[in-house]
């Protein structure tokens, strides 16, 4: 009788532990996308075919990713192979100037890139200027802005910052308040990295109603980029741990 009654208390325990956990929202880590330390960097950077060593220092492998990148011709195969490119040249540029290495590019209707930026944190010691957040902020205060400015609020009947469409191309997935940003500006996104363990896009259902619903308005999307260029723009997310 004893046993029958700790074996009910037991189940009743193990349902009552359990019963939270798969209450609780889902969100996942995709290991394989994440670079834990620095030797496991560095395997992933000699496998770049940039001639890469275990034993070059930051500023050489940055150099040697540079001179590949500059002899790189976008692969046709990948329709937005320029543009992926693009943003990681910008993603280098926050490397060699000493800050997290995302960069990020604005494209118009005509497939022109009208500006670029990168991340800029340590070099300023703003918080918020992450690579998207950089762009779009330095694009508002260019006189070109104007041509794709509305005036309509941004929280009635879908309008936007942008009238006119514009689409952003980052190095790595949007994190949480990049996200946010390029809902309200109205832009669609491409990235041709995901972001390893703050990128917004497959957690976006995680939101309050409001910022999700006007989250689907544009599309953010996987950039249709080489796969040699997503290794590296993934490189480049964590060439911090060269440091």
């Amino acid at each position: 009788m004893m046993k029958q009654q700790y074996a009910t208390w037991l189940l009743i325990a193990l349902f009552c532990i359990s019963k939270p956990v798969s209450a609780m929202p889902t969100d996942s880590l995709d290991w394989d996308n994440v670079t834990p330390d620095r030797a496991t960097l560095l395997r992933k950077l000699q496998a770049l075919p940039c001639g890469i060593r275990a034993a070059d220092s930051k500023a050489t492998v940055l150099q040697k990713i540079e001179v590949y990148l500059a002899g790189y011709r976008p692969d046709p195969a990948f329709p937005e192979d320029t543009y992926a490119k693009a943003a990681v040249e910008q993603a280098l540029r926050g490397a060699k100037t000493g800050g997290y290495g995302i960069g990020a590019v604005l494209v118009d209707t005509k497939g022109k890139i009208i500006h670029g930026a990168y991340n800029e944190q340590l070099q300023t010691g703003r918080s918020d200027l992450h690579a998207e957040m950089a762009l779009l902020t330095q694009f508002e205060t260019l006189p070109q802005f104007r041509k794709y400015q509305t005036k309509g609020n941004f929280t009635g009947e879908g309008n936007t910052i942008y009238t006119e469409q514009l689409t952003l191309y980052t190095s790595a997935e949007p994190c949480p308040m990049c996200f946010i940003r390029v809902a309200i500006v109205g832009v669609e996104t491409r990235y041709v990295t995901t972001g390893p363990d703050d990128g917004m896009n497959a957690r976006a259902s995680c939101l309050p109603p409001f910022w999700y619903q006007l989250s689907q308005k544009h599309k953010v999307l996987a950039a249709r980029s080489a796969p040699v260029l997503q290794r590296m723009a993934h490189c480049l997310f964590y060439s911090f741990l060269l440091d």
